[in-house]
């Protein structure tokens, strides 16, 4: 991202954005700094780690060709859409802003010179230069942490994990409003208790974010632990550090901010995106009915932004991952291939409108023509689709006239029922099952929590648990058993793990729906699963599905 020539350092793509676009606080996240308030996310491309199974592992492993892709604005015009948008401030997430440290702080400046709030997430990884550049123009920062155990910090590229913890604390020194991401990964809980002890070192008032680790990039699935097993986490580091949420868990309360008083819930929230939150309710100034207050910056807003499709926080990586998904279907291996399909989607009809293409099998295939007509690869667009046609009327045809059991799509624990109108409940419906989803009105991203009433009233023959934010079938049904959710689906124990990307997201969705139809109709649907996932992982990816590494990517088959 940068060059160096007659002795000057200097950025290879100065005032050039991958995204500049409206986004709500807590998306970012932030969960005690300006609540409800509207920023404007900017972000570039790049990083100056190589952290494995990086959310943002689609925009920082080649920034050389994806620099190529990003768009310019000055400083004045992403100011000025800033307060037409009415936004609170400017906020660099999604990748890491030294990397693009001039833009951001040119940026960051003019913010400042208009009143507004300015802040970014970073690694911390960064000399005492760029903090002093950055001390002046910030107001709220997120660390992600990357834990103390010399192994990690070296596969991630961190030669001297003080560099960071000192610069936590000079932010804190300052002024700054800080909070801090800890990743759970599994097995490695010892290192992130050390590492949140460390942070209350430094201030007990710093609210810690834990991420559940989810298997993106190059990540297998055993590196994610269960959402019960981080709640455990959660519950060992309140016990001295008195601000805990927790991330990537939809159904879980460990994502409200309770009062370390009394217990009190002081705002709930649910899960909205990946690494997301949004808040349901917030008392007043944050302050409980005991008179605890919490260590809150700004002013709690009334009103929370909503964001559009796929836009706002760490959403976009999933759209440009559900781009590149389809590319790797198509056999391209062109590494300038991302940015040309980025910049059109991007910079023509948004990334907000795939998410509503996305949603239906027709419009699917629509976003394969396109994809495949931008790489030259059309041949072999026409040839995904007609398999994925192949195997759609395979499944219509057999369930055609089936008596329709009722289905609870869910994310997570089983009261986080994803949005009647996306692409699983589509899939459910095509597999001869009634969404009971569409039953609730209620929307969110990608779903919302329902109460034991409205669970109870959906009365669900079946459960079926997202292959993004999963749960084994055992903890769902324990779960359902200790909160008195008693249904058709728990007294069968009739409950459906999808694998990873077998619903959205990937070509491989027919897979999902094949196997929704067979567990739905065994009588209908004789063919055997795991050989139609072979000969599509073959066909399409070049590997056996008997060989590969689960991982939660879209664009990979195989973690390996």
């Amino acid at each position: 991202m940068y060059t160096a020539q007659d002795g000057t350092i200097s950025e290879r793509f100065p005032d050039q954005w991958l995204i500049v676009t409206p986004i709500s606080v807590e998306t970012i996240p932030l969960v005690h700094a300006w609540p409800r308030a509207k920023f404007l996310q900017v972000s570039t491309v790049g990083c100056n780690l190589t952290c494995p199974g990086c959310v943002s592992e689609v925009l920082v492993r080649s920034p050389d060709n994806l620099g190529k892709g990003l768009l310019h604005r000055e400083p004045k015009s992403i100011i000025d859409e800033a307060i037409s948008e009415g936004c609170e401030g400017i906020y660099f997430c999604l990748n890491e802003p030294t990397v693009s440290l001039p833009s951001f702080i040119r940026v960051a400046r003019l913010a400042k010179e208009r009143g507004m709030v300015v802040g970014c997430s970073t690694n911390g990884y960064f000399s005492a230069y760029t903090l002093n550049l950055l001390l002046p123009v910030l107001d709220v920062v997120n660390v992600g942490l990357k834990g103390d155990d010399p192994a990690t910090l070296r596969s991630c590229g961190i030669a001297d994990n003080s560099i960071v913890m000192t610069n936590l604390s000079h932010l804190v020194d300052a002024g700054v409003h800080v909070e801090v991401a800890l990743m759970h990964v599994a097995k490695r809980e010892e290192d992130l208790i050390r590492q949140a002890r460390a942070v209350t070192g430094i201030s007990r008032t710093i609210p810690i974010q834990i991420m559940r680790c989810m298997a993106f990039g190059d990540l297998g699935q055993e590196y994610e632990p269960s959402i019960p097993e981080s709640e455990q986490i959660c519950e060992r580091i309140h016990s001295f550090a008195p601000h805990v949420c927790l991330f990537n868990s939809p159904g879980s309360s460990w994502m409200n901010s309770v009062c370390p008083s009394c217990g009190g819930v002081i705002s709930e929230r649910e899960l909205y995106g990946p690494m997301g939150c949004r808040p349901l309710t917030f008392r007043e100034d944050g302050q409980c009915s005991c008179g605890y207050r919490l260590p809150i910056t700004g002013q709690v807003r009334s009103i929370r932004y909503e964001e559009d499709g796929m836009n706002g926080g760490y959403r976009p990586t999933r759209a440009l991952e559900f781009i590149q998904g389809i590319v790797s279907c198509l056999g391209e291996e062109d590494p300038l291939c991302a940015p040309r399909l980025w910049r059109s989607f991007i910079a023509g009809e948004g990334i907000e409108k795939i998410h509503d293409r996305i949603q239906l099998v027709d419009t699917y295939y629509g976003i394969i023509r396109e994809v495949a007509s931008l790489t030259g690869r059309i041949e072999n667009g026409e040839d995904l689709i007609h398999t994925l046609q192949d195997m759609v009327a395979r499944v219509t045809d057999a369930v055609s006239g089936a008596d329709r059991p009722r289905v609870l799509y869910t994310m997570g624990y089983p009261v986080f029922s994803l949005n009647g109108g996306r692409f699983e409940n589509h899939l459910t419906e095509i597999a001869g099952g009634d969404p009971v989803n569409r039953m609730i009105k209620r929307t969110g991203k990608p779903g919302i929590t329902i109460s034991h009433d409205e669970f109870i009233l959906l009365n669900p023959d079946w459960i079926c648990i997202s292959g993004l934010f999963s749960l084994p079938k055992e903890a769902s049904l324990q779960y359902c058993r200790s909160h008195s959710l008693i249904v058709p689906a728990v007294t069968k124990e009739a409950v459906i793990e999808m694998p990873a990307s077998w619903d959205f997201g990937s070509p491989r969705w027919a897979l999902g729906l094949m196997l929704l139809a067979r567990m739905f109709h065994p009588d209908r649907c004789d063919w055997d699963i795991e050989e139609e996932a072979d000969r599509f992982y073959r066909r399409f990816y070049g590997v056996s599905y008997r060989d590969i590494h689960p991982t939660r990517s879209f664009i990979k088959a195989s973690a390996q």
